[in-house]
Protein backbone atom coordinates (compact mmCIF):
# COMPACT_ATOMS: atom_id res chain seq x y z
CA UNK A 1 0.00 0.00 0.00
CA UNK A 2 2.41 3.23 1.12
CA UNK A 3 5.65 1.51 -0.03
CA UNK A 4 8.20 2.60 -1.93
CA UNK A 5 11.79 1.27 -2.44
CA UNK A 6 14.35 2.93 -0.54
CA UNK A 7 12.52 5.64 1.35
CA UNK A 8 12.76 5.22 5.12
CA UNK A 9 12.60 8.89 6.52
CA UNK A 10 9.60 11.37 6.26
CA UNK A 11 10.92 14.08 7.63
CA UNK A 12 8.12 17.32 8.59
CA UNK A 13 8.58 20.79 9.12
CA UNK A 14 6.77 22.34 12.12
CA UNK A 15 4.97 26.17 11.49
CA UNK A 16 3.36 26.27 8.57
CA UNK A 17 3.09 22.26 7.70
CA UNK A 18 1.81 20.60 11.23
CA UNK A 19 0.53 23.46 12.81
CA UNK A 20 -0.56 27.13 12.00
CA UNK A 21 1.87 30.26 12.82
CA UNK A 22 -0.94 32.05 14.95
CA UNK A 23 0.55 30.76 18.14
CA UNK A 24 4.15 31.94 17.45
CA UNK A 25 3.22 34.99 16.08
CA UNK A 26 1.28 35.66 19.26
CA UNK A 27 3.83 34.93 21.79
CA UNK A 28 6.29 37.29 19.75
CA UNK A 29 4.73 39.87 18.43
CA UNK A 30 1.97 40.21 21.04
CA UNK A 31 2.79 38.84 24.08
CA UNK A 32 6.34 40.25 24.09
CA UNK A 33 5.28 43.80 22.98
CA UNK A 34 2.56 43.67 25.55
CA UNK A 35 5.11 42.81 28.87
CA UNK A 36 7.25 45.62 27.18
CA UNK A 37 4.37 48.42 27.08
CA UNK A 38 3.30 47.38 30.72
CA UNK A 39 7.37 47.62 31.63
CA UNK A 40 7.60 51.59 30.32
CA UNK A 41 3.87 52.58 30.18
CA UNK A 42 3.89 53.00 26.74
CA UNK A 43 1.34 52.23 24.20
CA UNK A 44 1.16 48.39 22.41
CA UNK A 45 1.82 50.22 19.28
CA UNK A 46 4.68 51.83 20.53
CA UNK A 47 6.16 49.09 22.37
CA UNK A 48 5.47 46.91 19.07
CA UNK A 49 7.54 49.49 17.17
CA UNK A 50 10.48 49.35 19.18
CA UNK A 51 10.06 45.75 20.18
CA UNK A 52 9.78 44.62 16.41
CA UNK A 53 12.46 47.17 15.58
CA UNK A 54 14.81 45.46 18.10
CA UNK A 55 14.02 41.95 16.46
CA UNK A 56 15.05 43.44 12.94
CA UNK A 57 18.62 44.61 14.09
CA UNK A 58 19.36 41.27 15.65
CA UNK A 59 18.60 39.94 12.65
CA UNK A 60 18.34 36.12 11.32
CA UNK A 61 21.10 35.78 10.94
CA UNK A 62 22.06 35.60 14.41
CA UNK A 63 21.51 32.42 17.21
CA UNK A 64 19.80 34.93 19.85
CA UNK A 65 17.48 35.99 17.28
CA UNK A 66 15.55 32.46 17.81
CA UNK A 67 15.78 32.08 21.80
CA UNK A 68 12.82 33.53 23.10
CA UNK A 69 14.85 34.03 26.80
CA UNK A 70 17.33 36.22 24.90
CA UNK A 71 14.76 38.84 24.71
CA UNK A 72 13.09 38.08 27.69
CA UNK A 73 16.82 39.31 29.66
CA UNK A 74 17.15 41.85 26.77
CA UNK A 75 13.87 43.54 27.77
CA UNK A 76 14.25 42.50 31.44
CA UNK A 77 10.72 41.41 31.20
CA UNK A 78 9.05 39.95 34.20
CA UNK A 79 8.06 36.71 32.68
CA UNK A 80 9.36 33.67 31.74
CA UNK A 81 9.17 31.54 28.67
CA UNK A 82 6.55 29.03 30.29
CA UNK A 83 4.58 31.98 31.30
CA UNK A 84 4.23 33.20 27.99
CA UNK A 85 3.75 29.85 26.28
CA UNK A 86 0.42 29.29 28.59
CA UNK A 87 -0.77 32.88 28.36
CA UNK A 88 -0.99 31.84 24.20
CA UNK A 89 -1.79 28.37 24.91
CA UNK A 90 -5.41 28.71 22.84
CA UNK A 91 -3.37 29.88 20.24
CA UNK A 92 -1.96 26.56 19.19
CA UNK A 93 -3.88 24.30 16.57
CA UNK A 94 -2.65 21.31 14.48
CA UNK A 95 -3.77 20.79 11.44
CA UNK A 96 -6.31 18.34 11.14
CA UNK A 97 -4.84 16.15 8.63
CA UNK A 98 -1.77 15.56 10.83
CA UNK A 99 -2.64 13.22 13.11
CA UNK A 100 -4.28 10.17 10.84
CA UNK A 101 -1.38 10.87 8.52
CA UNK A 102 1.39 10.89 11.06
CA UNK A 103 -0.19 6.95 12.57
CA UNK A 104 -0.45 6.18 8.98
CA UNK A 105 3.09 6.77 7.90
CA UNK A 106 4.71 5.71 10.96
CA UNK A 107 4.12 1.89 10.29
CA UNK A 108 6.11 1.88 7.20
CA UNK A 109 8.70 4.73 7.57
CA UNK A 110 11.03 6.45 10.73
CA UNK A 111 9.12 9.73 10.99
CA UNK A 112 10.81 12.87 12.23
CA UNK A 113 11.16 16.70 12.77
CA UNK A 114 13.44 19.43 11.13
CA UNK A 115 13.06 23.05 12.12
CA UNK A 116 14.35 26.35 12.31
CA UNK A 117 12.42 26.82 15.70
CA UNK A 118 13.66 26.83 19.37
CA UNK A 119 12.80 23.30 20.07
CA UNK A 120 10.55 24.26 23.23
CA UNK A 121 8.53 26.23 20.71
CA UNK A 122 8.53 22.49 19.01
CA UNK A 123 7.75 20.81 22.04
CA UNK A 124 4.65 22.71 23.45
CA UNK A 125 2.87 22.83 19.82
CA UNK A 126 3.16 19.32 18.98
CA UNK A 127 2.43 18.05 22.89
CA UNK A 128 -0.46 15.57 21.62
CA UNK A 129 0.97 14.55 19.04
CA UNK A 130 4.80 14.03 20.07
CA UNK A 131 4.39 10.00 20.73
CA UNK A 132 4.48 9.47 16.92
CA UNK A 133 8.17 11.07 16.02
CA UNK A 134 10.92 8.93 16.38
CA UNK A 135 13.43 12.39 16.12
CA UNK A 136 12.81 15.78 16.86
CA UNK A 137 15.78 17.84 15.34
CA UNK A 138 15.48 21.92 15.61
CA UNK A 139 18.54 23.18 13.67
CA UNK A 140 18.74 26.37 16.39
CA UNK A 141 18.80 24.15 19.62
CA UNK A 142 20.13 21.23 18.59
CA UNK A 143 23.16 22.30 15.80
CA UNK A 144 22.88 26.04 16.54
CA UNK A 145 22.86 27.07 13.22
CA UNK A 146 20.86 29.56 12.30
CA UNK A 147 19.10 27.80 8.96
CA UNK A 148 17.94 24.43 7.67
CA UNK A 149 21.31 24.41 5.31
CA UNK A 150 22.42 21.77 3.40
CA UNK A 151 25.01 20.80 5.83
CA UNK A 152 22.00 20.65 8.19
CA UNK A 153 20.55 18.21 6.45
CA UNK A 154 23.76 16.35 5.70
CA UNK A 155 23.94 16.09 9.85
CA UNK A 156 20.91 14.69 10.08
CA UNK A 157 20.97 11.77 7.83
CA UNK A 158 24.48 10.87 9.26
CA UNK A 159 22.84 10.64 12.75
CA UNK A 160 19.89 8.48 11.36
CA UNK A 161 22.54 6.46 9.06
CA UNK A 162 20.66 6.99 5.99
CA UNK A 163 21.48 7.86 2.66
CA UNK A 164 19.67 11.57 1.52
CA UNK A 165 17.83 9.75 -1.00
CA UNK A 166 16.72 7.93 1.30
CA UNK A 167 14.76 11.14 3.21
CA UNK A 168 11.76 13.00 2.47
CA UNK A 169 11.27 16.32 3.64
CA UNK A 170 7.96 18.12 3.38
CA UNK A 171 8.02 22.05 4.52
CA UNK A 172 6.72 25.30 3.54
CA UNK A 173 9.86 27.38 3.28
CA UNK A 174 11.08 27.25 -0.41
CA UNK A 175 14.74 27.35 0.51
CA UNK A 176 15.10 26.08 3.74
CA UNK A 177 12.55 23.22 3.10
CA UNK A 178 12.85 22.70 -0.40
CA UNK A 179 16.28 23.73 -2.25
CA UNK A 180 18.96 23.18 0.40
CA UNK A 181 17.15 19.83 0.77
CA UNK A 182 17.10 18.92 -2.57
CA UNK A 183 20.84 19.81 -3.13
CA UNK A 184 21.69 17.11 -1.01
CA UNK A 185 19.72 14.77 -2.70
CA UNK A 186 16.73 14.41 -0.27
CA UNK A 187 13.01 14.03 -1.86
CA UNK A 188 11.82 17.84 -1.28
CA UNK A 189 7.96 18.36 -0.84
CA UNK A 190 6.93 21.98 -0.82
CA UNK A 191 4.09 22.52 1.53
CA UNK A 192 1.68 25.17 0.28
CA UNK A 193 -1.42 25.05 2.49
CA UNK A 194 -2.48 28.65 1.75
CA UNK A 195 -2.70 27.75 -1.73
CA UNK A 196 0.03 30.83 -2.94
CA UNK A 197 0.32 30.51 -6.41
CA UNK A 198 3.82 28.74 -7.02
CA UNK A 199 5.96 29.83 -10.18
CA UNK A 200 8.43 27.15 -10.38
CA UNK A 201 7.68 23.61 -11.24
CA UNK A 202 8.27 21.63 -8.35
CA UNK A 203 6.00 19.22 -6.30
CA UNK A 204 3.49 21.30 -4.08
CA UNK A 205 1.53 20.04 -1.57
CA UNK A 206 -1.84 21.76 -0.34
CA UNK A 207 -1.71 19.02 2.70
CA UNK A 208 -0.67 16.12 4.00
CA UNK A 209 -2.79 14.15 2.30
CA UNK A 210 -1.56 14.55 -0.83
CA UNK A 211 2.04 12.67 -0.01
CA UNK A 212 0.31 9.46 -0.14
CA UNK A 213 -0.04 9.89 -4.16
CA UNK A 214 4.08 10.35 -4.40
CA UNK A 215 4.61 7.42 -2.07
CA UNK A 216 2.11 4.90 -3.72
CA UNK A 217 4.20 3.44 -7.18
Amino acid sequence: MIKIPKVKVISFDVDGTLVPTGFVDAVWLEGIPSLYAQKHKISFDEAYQIVTQAYNEVGDHRIEWYYLDYWIKRFDLDTTKEELFNKYKHKVKIYEDVEPIIKLLKKYYKIIICSNAEKDFILFQLKPILHHFHHIFSATSDFKEVKKSKEFYGKICELLKVKPEEVIHIGDHLIFDYLNPKEIGINAFLMNRNQHKVELRIPVMNNLEEILKFLNY
